[in-house]
């Protein structure tokens, strides 16, 4: 109790001393952010926000040791003319990417507050506007890399990774929220992603101030070891059960049984056997392609591309037209297979569509390795298998072993999977701390409201219902959305355009966090996975056509320039003049976007067969071997 009392002291101590100067910012950072805003001039708007570059001891008392100071950028939206009595802070997961891809969302929430209420992000430290954990040069190499943590520790001190650590991080909110700017506010804090593991960490901290706390896609905190764990190497492992999850869906719907069922997962195991084996029409397609882009196996192009498109809700119901596609692999499907450009395989977990320079690999090791990443590692062979195994997955042989060989740099080769890497002179580790492996209680005065979706393969849903199961305290309440993928705040779709989970939200911080007065009259309403139903115009995107299934004249006369063209010795040439070129682009963004599943709450919809909505939400975890088995309906459980 006494040592709790001093750190509570040294704690207000700091915060009290803290000097935060706003200045006028605009609230979105990148130029085509404000597209939707616009005047019916087709002008774009912008609103108004303020920013503040705050100094922070580079390490908080009792987490690590060190003398030197960093900055954190803040970014707030808020009344000037009437002191607001709630605030909401928005936290951006990662690890290491930054709060650029929160701003709408603080947007949002300031309008529905109608002025009652201020909203507050950060970029936490290490990325973005705050000082940050970054290389000189590009990494090609492990030794390269060992020259960057040099760097960093030379810069730092030998604390170096202690100090960018989750509880670190932490505490830098907490000091922000008892600077003094909340004495006569009640604040809320509302994670994504690996945004809720820094949510969490503050909960063990338990600032008085806040009265709420939100957790959406959640990254638990209990790492077992005779069942499943959220470790970031159980990643395609987790991702295999939504994979079996989403065929399920699959089976009970009549038009994607009737195109690839009545078993569609053994469909696309055949396919990918077939193409493998050299038995398919497209299987030098494939080959040709896996070669060219580090693929172990041609079914690795296909499992890469179809897990892009798993994490969007607009392109998931296109899954069963491309195994439609692969399954038949007539002439046409091969000229458009043809066209379409190979993903690369996904190395680096910094690609994506928010980059912009201002995420940081390093810090997303840093926290991954040291925190969320078995120890020992599972080897490259394993890490493989388990892609290999879900079906559709981000991870791929070259990501495979740049994962292992990360891991080793940063651990200094004290590994058994590490034996054939070379030994270099520096390491980049941190200890647990007392919060590691322990779910946070829910502290004195505030509740917690979680979302999960079923069909998230970032964050999968059994993490979501442990944290709540193992969270001490009954002022909490878990939602699952049996169609949500990650996000659930942009991935509950209304038919009048809202979001349940925002709707939810917003009654929770309008009724001050009382959980027995949340507004969930939307829950049943939620758009439901339709796979008759699609956007026609990202087919004719994609596919060249309305409909994905149908030949159309367009691939007619690219099959038949194709052959052509490859009789004589052309076909490259003729290929790139096709009109699908079109969709090039698109799925190979897609392909990339993969990357930012556990980075951002990805803007996605959900739909589903409604004859399936009577059956309840039910998780049960086979513990024996870190598989989980998902029942589910179109239901929203409440928990």
């Amino acid at each position: 109790m006494r040592l709790s009392v001093i750190l509570a002291a040294i704690g207000s101590a700091a915060a009290a001393g803290l000097n935060i100067s706003w200045y006028d910012c605009d609230l979105y950072t990148t130029p085509n952010a404000t597209s939707y805003l616009t005047t019916k001039s087709g002008k774009k708007l912008t609103f108004p926000a303020e920013c503040a570059d705050v100094v922070v001891p580079l390490c908080h008392p009792n987490v690590c040791e060190g003398s030197k100071n960093i900055s954190v950028f803040l970014k707030r939206l808020r009344n000037p003319k009437v002191e607001p009595t709630k605030a909401l802070w928005v936290l951006q997961g990662g690890p290491g990417a930054d709060s650029t891809a929160m701003e709408y969302q603080m947007y949002d929430s300031y309008i529905a507050g109608n002025g009652t209420l201020s909203v507050y992000t950060m970029d936490h430290r290490g990325t973005g506007r705050s000082t940050k954990l970054e290389c000189k040069n590009d990494l090609e190499t492990s030794k390269e890399l060992v020259d960057c943590l040099k760097d960093i520790k030379a810069k730092y001190g030998p604390s170096a990774p202690k100090a960018f650590s989750v509880t670190n991080a932490a505490t830098d909110l907490k000091m922000f929220i008892e600077s003094g700017l909340f004495n006569k506010t009640d604040v809320y804090v509302y994670g994504v992603s690996y945004g809720t593991y820094l949510v969490e960490r503050l909960m063990h901290l338990a600032p008085p101030a806040v009265k709420g706390y939100i957790l959406d896609s959640i990254q638990s905190e209990q790492f077992y070891v005779t069942k499943s764990a959220p470790y970031y190497s159980n990643w395609d492992k987790d991702v295999g059960g939504i994979v079996d999850q989403f065929f399920k869906y699959c089976d009970k719907d009549n038009f994607c049984k009737d195109k690839i069922g009545p078993d569609s997962k053994k469909t696309l195991t055949d396919a990918y056997n077939a193409l493998d084996n050299g038995d398919s029409d497209c299987a030098k397609i494939f080959q040709k392609k896996a070669k060219s882009q580090g693929y172990a196996k041609p079914s690795g192009v296909a499992s890469e591309t179809l897990y892009g498109w798993l994490g969007d809700r607009d392109t998931r119901v296109f899954i069963p037209a491309y195994i439609y596609r692969l399954k038949r692999c007539n002439k046409e499907d091969q000229a458009w297979f043809r066209a379409i450009e190979t993903p690369n395989p996904i190395i680096d977990p910094e690609l994506g569509p928010y980059t912009d320079g201002s995420e940081s690999m390093i810090l997303y090791r840093n926290i991954v390795f040291n925190e969320i990443w078995q120890t020992p590692t599972p080897n490259v062979t394993a890490l493989y298998q388990f892609s290999v195994d879900a079906l559709i997955s981000a991870s791929n042989m070259p990501k495979a072993k740049a994962d292992v060989e990360w891991y080793c740099v940063f651990k200094q080769n004290a590994d058994p999977a590490c034996a054939k890497y070379p030994k270099y002179d520096v390491n980049f580790t941190y200890d647990h701390d007392q919060y590691w492996n322990k779910t946070a209680a829910i502290p004195n005065g505030a509740s917690v409201l979680m979302y999960v979706g079923v069909l998230d393969p970032a964050t999968p849903p059994k993490y979501g219902q442990d944290e709540n199961a193992t969270m001490q305290g009954t002022n909490k309440v878990l939602f699952q959305f049996p169609y949500a993928n990650h996000g659930a705040i942009s991935n509950t779709p209304l038919k009048n355009g809202e979001s349940c989970a925002v709707v939810i939200l917003d009654s929770y911080l309008k009724n001050n966090g009382a959980l027995n007065k949340l507004n969930t009259s939307c829950v049943e309403a939620v758009e439901k996975l339709d796979f008759s139903t699609w956007d026609t115009k990202k087919s004719t995107e994609l596919f060249g056509s309305e409909s994905p299934y149908k030949n159309t004249e367009t691939e007619a006369e690219v099959a038949a320039a194709v052959e052509e063209a490859t009789n004589n010795y052309a076909f490259g040439v003729v290929v790139l003049a096709c009109v699908l070129a079109v969709a090039v682009a698109a799925i190979f963004g897609l392909a990339v976007h993969v990357v930012k599943l556990k980075k951002t709450a990805a803007v996605a919809t959900v739909k589903e067969p409604k004859e399936e909505s009577k059956e309840q939400v039910n998780k049960e975890t086979v513990v024996n071997d870190d598989a989980a088995e998902t029942k589910t309906d179109e239901s929203v459980a409440v928990v």
